[in-house]
């Protein structure tokens, strides 16, 4: 839990208003009654969207992705299936590799004009 969490719950638990505990930590007043709220349900809280899928299946969904790299959203999705697991194309996001800077491009040009002449001995 984070440290803004903690201290909403350790306020609402010393019977501060939501008013006074939203202004305290800098957060809107409608989180801190749907903090408080899955924190009593939940004894924790918990942050995002929920899991759609195990850690050992993303584990084996890696592996699948490291295996077919080539393969488009709608193929993966067909191979996922075929383990048992149903996403939606959108799950597999790619990363993309950043774009050379101008000097990082122009000092490799300048090394493969100097090894251009190389044998492969040297």
């Amino acid at each position: 839990m984070g440290k803004s969490l903690q201290r909403i719950i350790k306020l609402l638990k010393e019977g501060k208003s939501s008013r006074s505990v939203a202004k305290d930590v800098g957060c809107s007043q409608s989180a801190v009654p749907k903090i408080w709220t899955k924190y009593k349900q939940h004894g924790k809280v918990v942050k995002g969207r929920p899991r759609k899928t195990s850690k050992r299946q993303d584990r084996k969904l890696k592996a699948i992705c490291l295996d077919n790299r080539k393969c488009t959203a709608k193929q993966m999705r067909n191979k996922w299936e075929e383990t048992g697991v149903n996403v939606c194309d959108r799950t597999r996001k790619t990363k993309r590799k950043p774009s050379l800077t101008p000097k990082q491009k122009k000092t490799r040009l300048q090394w493969a004009k100097e090894k251009q002449s190389w044998t492969v001995n040297e």
